[in-house]
C-alpha cells in the first residue's frame, strides 16, 4: 500500500515539474516530501517566507541544504506584512482566517515571478487527505469520513482558489500534487485507520509515504505548523487587524459613495 502511494504521489509531482518550478516551502513533511520528489525531474527553487527567527525559516534553511536545492528566504518585516495583507484583501476578501494565509503565499509568488518561475508547487490538500487538523480530532468513525470529504470537495472554492488568485496576480499557476486524482482516489480507500495518527503524532500515513521517499528525517518528524503561524504572519497581523479593518472599511465607503455619486449625476444627465 505505502509503495503504491509513493509511486502514485511522485507521478503527481513528475506531472507538475515541467518548466520553470518554484516550491512553496516550509522545510516541514508535506512541501519536503514535493520538493524531495520534484528534483528527481527539474531544479526547483524553494521558496520560504516569514518573519526572522520564525520556525519556517529555520526548519527550510536546514532542509534546503540537506536536499541541496537553492533556496530564497523572503524575510518579512511588520510593515511588509501589513502592505501585503491589505494588497491580499483586494484580491480575495474575507476575515482574518482566511486572507492571513495568502500571506506568506503571496510573498512567495512574488519572489518566484521575480526569479522567473511560471508554476508554484504547494502541499494543499495533505491536512485533509491524511488527517492533519487539530480540529479532526474531534470526530470519529463514519463522522470524521463525512467531515473530510466536505472539507476535500470545499478546497477548489476555498485555500486552492485563494493560492489561484494570488498566484494569476503574478502571472503564474499554481498546481496541487496532493490532489492529483490517482493518489487521492487511492489515498481515500485507504482505512481511516491507517491515515489516523494522534495530536502529538498526526499523519502517520504520510510520514510512512515520506520515509520510501526518501523524505529527510528532520522534515518527516517536524510537528506540523500552519503556515500563518509557521511564518510569524499571524502573531504580528492579529495585533494590528483592528487598524487594518478600520482603514479598509473607510476606504470601502469612500468607494461606495463615489460610485453612488456617479450614479446620481449620470442620472441628472440622463
Amino acid at each position: 500500500m505505502v509503495s503504491r502511494l509513493a509511486e502514485l504521489f511522485v507521478e503527481a509531482v513528475k506531472n507538475n515539474s515541467q518548466g520553470e518550478v518554484a516550491i512553496l516551502f516550509s522545510g516541514g513533511l508535506d512541501s519536503t516530501a514535493i520538493a524531495s520528489v520534484a528534483r528527481q525531474f527539474t531544479n526547483p527553487l524553494l521558496i520560504t517566507a516569514g518573519v526572522e527567527g520564525s520556525s519556517d525559516l529555520e526548519s527550510a534553511r536546514k532542509i534546503a541544504k540537506e536536499l541541496a536545492l537553492p533556496h530564497k528566504e523572503v524575510v518579512l518585516t511588520e510593515e511588509e506584512i501589513i502592505k501585503v495583507y491589505k494588497k491580499c484583501y483586494k484580491i480575495r476578501r474575507g476575515d482574518l482566517l482566511k486572507v492571513e494565509l495568502m500571506v506568506p503565499v503571496f510573498s512567495c509568488c512574488r519572489e518566484a515571478a521575480r526569479a522567473g518561475k511560471w508554476r508554484i508547487l504547494t502541499g494543499s490538500g495533505a491536512e485533509e487527505l491524511f488527517i492533519g487538523y487539530d480540529r479532526y480530532f474531534r470526530y470519529r468513525g463514519k463522522r470524521l469520513e463525512k467531515l473530510l470529504e466536505r472539507e476535500i470537495e470545499k478546497l477548489p472554492l476555498g485555500d486552492c482558489e485563494a493560492q489561484d488568485l494570488v498566484a494569476k496576480n503574478f502571472g503564474m499557476r499554481a498546481a496541487y500534487p496532493f490532489l492529483y486524482p490517482p493518489f487521492m482516489r487511492e489515498v481515500l480507500a485507504t482505512p481511516l485507520s491507517e491515515r489516523l495518527g494522534t495530536r502529538e503524532h498526526k499523519k502517520p500515513l504520510l510520514r510512512k509515504i515520506a520515509l520510501e521517499l526518501g523524505v529527510p528525517k528532520d522534515a518527516i518528524d517536524r510537528r506540523k505548523k500552519a503556515m500563518q503561524y509557521g511564518s510569524g504572519v499571524h502573531k504580528i497581523l492579529l495585533r494590528n487587524i483592528r487598524a487594518i479593518e478600520e482603514e479598509l472599511a473607510m476606504k470601502e465607503e469612500l468607494r461606495r459613495r463615489k460610485f453612488e455619486g456617479k450614479m446620481t449625476e449620470r442620472k441628472a444627465h440622463g
